[in-house]
């Protein structure tokens, strides 16, 4: 409480949404009787994580939007030096951490400790990027260098913290570590498909419905909306967050400029 009283006078109220849903869930509330069952019955929770997903689908699509992709390409090695730091160091911390743990409170007859290593680390290291994305909203720096380096960053570290945690999963489930190879290249491939297929037939259809002399169609918004989904649904099959399919669509695809 001590700590939202703080963030509440400083000058990050994003984070202020994240800290009711902590004690709305199991942090505090939740452990009141008969609370979470009455409140959010088992029954409702697919419904709330659908609309929520679908909430948080459209906001960080419209983050993207704002995104100007010249000073992403202009800040390339940066944003891949603050990805490859911000993903290196928290993983090394979690991989340290996960020494003593697993000697004083994993039982290694089921865990190996390898397994419970590169999962430590993964979970240090994966980006929170949503609450990312509202925070530099919030503070008004999405048009800013600073936030788009921090945003191309945040998506570097997304692509390997969930190539990362699919490896770890497949192989406590005593499945190939192939399988976190394949999403990765599955992630490349549909990236390419996005920015230079897609792209283009999007480009097509907002020129000849004339989407960019005078707005966006009903026919344009469309094929926006099922490219959005569509991105954020096959993103999600394969086993990385459907978040990272919001971020081409919204980036590259949506530009309205000429993708020859």
């Amino acid at each position: 409480m001590i700590g939202g009283i703080l963030l509440g006078a400083s000058s990050a109220p994003s984070c202020s949404p994240s800290h009711l849903i902590r004690y709305l869930g199991p942090t505090a509330f939740g452990r009141i009787p008969g609370f979470s069952k009455h409140i959010f019955p088992p029954e409702s929770i697919p419904y709330l994580s659908l609309v929520a997903n679908i909430g948080l689908c459209l906001f960080l699509f419209l983050v993207g939007l704002e995104i100007d992709t010249s000073i992403i390409r202009r800040n390339l090695r940066l944003s891949v030096t603050i990805a490859a730091a911000g993903i290196t160091i928290p993983f090394g911390l979690g991989a340290a951490l996960a020494i003593p743990v697993y000697h004083h409170f994993i039982d290694s007859s089921q865990v190996s400790y390898p397994h419970f290593m590169l999962f430590t680390g993964v979970a240090y290291s994966i980006t929170a990027f949503p609450v990312l994305c509202r925070i530099l909203t919030e503070l008004r720096l999405l048009d800013t260098t600073v936030g788009i380096v921090v945003l191309s960053a945040g998506v570097g570290n997304d692509i390997i913290g969930w190539t990362l945690l699919a490896l770890s999963v497949a192989l406590v489930n005593a499945g190939s570590g192939l399988t976190a190879l394949w999403i990765l290249l599955v992630c490349i491939g549909w990236s390419i498909f996005m920015l230079f297929i897609v792209r283009r037939v999007l480009f097509w259809i907002a020129r000849n419905t004339r989407s960019i002399e005078n707005g966006p169609t009903i026919l344009f918004m469309t094929f926006t909306i099922l490219v959005l989904f569509g991105s954020a649904f096959f993103t999600d099959v394969i086993g990385v967050h459907a978040v990272f399919g919001i971020v081409f669509p919204a980036v590259g695809v949506f530009t309205l400029t000429n993708p020859m």
